[in-house]
């Protein structure tokens, strides 16, 4: 790819970062759009090249998916997918931890578009990249690791495999805890959430006892963030509180029949 053409489209992929973060989608997506085409048109075959023009396509797939065009985000985040299997291939330094990126995504626009069975494929085979990478890079790798692990239990249980769910998002509450261990501070949300997935299961599975303890945990986590960040977190502990009071009832009905 030539200096200039390469210069340009870095320049447009900040812009886009600018835009992205004010929110003005369809300016983004116009200028990531530019990119993605300079970098098709003047790109090499080389990892570093393919993997400049898989990291613009992903950032076009989210776009697409936020702006309503679920297909083109599809594609978009398909042809990412490839483009760093290959990178991983000649450089897997470089391409593993971003395919395992895009197996995530590809996962969740696959369960988008009502396609769970491959979703379940794509997340699996993001999980396994990340065991590998929790050897290499555990810093990196954890927190990844467990978002996939959390989407793993959802599409799980969505497709009827109520004890791979299970374990799967008990897997990705284990794996947060331990960076719990190493530094608290900022893992408590983190935590939190995936406490409250594991909890949203367990309702679903009628496991209500396991449900009102995991929820009792996250109310507490989430109040020690509100007395920090009471604007962003108030209302966050507000629906956790509501929450637990129904499974405290729900717990309560089962118990009395």
């Amino acid at each position: 790819m030539g200096t200039r053409e390469l210069e340009e489209a870095r320049t447009l992929e900040e812009r886009f970062a600018d835009l992205a973060e004010t929110g003005d989608s369809q300016a983004a997506l116009d200028v990531i759009d530019r990119a993605v085409a300079l970098r098709q048109e003047h790109g090499t075959p080389d990892a570093e090249s393919l993997n400049g023009l898989a990291n613009a396509l992903y950032s076009r797939s989210l776009v697409l998916a936020a702006t309503g065009d679920p297909e083109a985000a599809l594609a978009a985040i398909t042809e990412a997918t490839d483009l760093w299997r290959t990178v991983t291939e000649q450089d897997q330094a470089l391409g593993l931890p971003n395919l395992a990126l895009a197996l995530t995504a590809l996962s969740d626009q696959r369960a988008a578009a009502g396609d769970d069975p491959a979703a379940l494929q794509a997340v699996d085979e993001a999980v396994r990249i990340y065991a590998v990478l929790q050897t290499v890079v555990p810093e990196q790798a954890m927190l990844p690791a467990a978002s996939a692990l959390s989407g793993a239990a959802t599409v799980r249980f969505r497709l009827g495999d109520r004890t791979g769910a299970l374990e799967a998002m008990n897997e990705a509450v284990a794996t947060v805890r331990k960076l719990v261990a190493q530094d608290p501070r900022p893992h408590r949300d983190p935590l939190a959430l995936v406490l409250n997935n594991l909890a949203t299961l367990q309702v679903r599975a009628g496991a209500i006892r396991a449900a009102v303890g995991t929820l009792e945990e996250v109310a507490v986590l989430v109040s020690a963030l509100a007395d920090e960040d009471p604007n962003t977190y108030k209302p966050v502990l507000d629906t956790v509180l509501e929450n637990l009071k129904q499974a405290h009832r729900q717990a309560e009905v089962t118990t009395a029949s």
